[in-house]
C-alpha cells in the first residue's frame, strides 16, 4: 500500500462510507470492522478520523491475517469504529 492509497482510504473513512462501499471502492484491498474496544492497547492505529481508528492488516504470509504498520506489506485495513461513551 502507498501513502498516497492509504490517503485514499482516510478520506472514505472521514466521509463514513460503509464497509460495503469501501470493499467496492477498494477491490483489490481487504476491509473490516469493530468497535476500538476490540483491538489491543498495544497496536497503534496509522490514521485517526473524528468517527473511526484505523489500522493496517496484511495476509502475505498467506496463513493468517495479522496486524502490521508496515505499509509495504499491508493489503488491508480495519476500521476500528469509536465509542461515542469517550466524549
Amino acid at each position: 500500500m502507498t501513502p498516497e492509497r492509504l490517503a485514499e482510504v482516510v478520506a472514505a473513512v472521514t466521509r463514513e462510507e460503509s464497509i460495503n462501499a469501501l470493499r467496492a471502492g477498494f477491490p483489490d484491498m481487504i476491509f473490516t470492522e469493530c468497535s476500538e474496544n476490540d483491538i489491543s492497547p498495544r497496536l497503534q492505529p496509522v490514521a485517526e478520523t473524528p468517527a473511526a481508528l484505523i489500522y493496517l492488516i496484511t495476509g502475505v504470509s498467506g496463513h493468517c491475517l495479522e496486524a502490521t504498520s508496515d505499509l509495504n506489506v499491508a493489503n488491508g485495513v480495519i476500521v476500528a469504529s469509536r465509542d461515542s461513551d469517550d466524549d
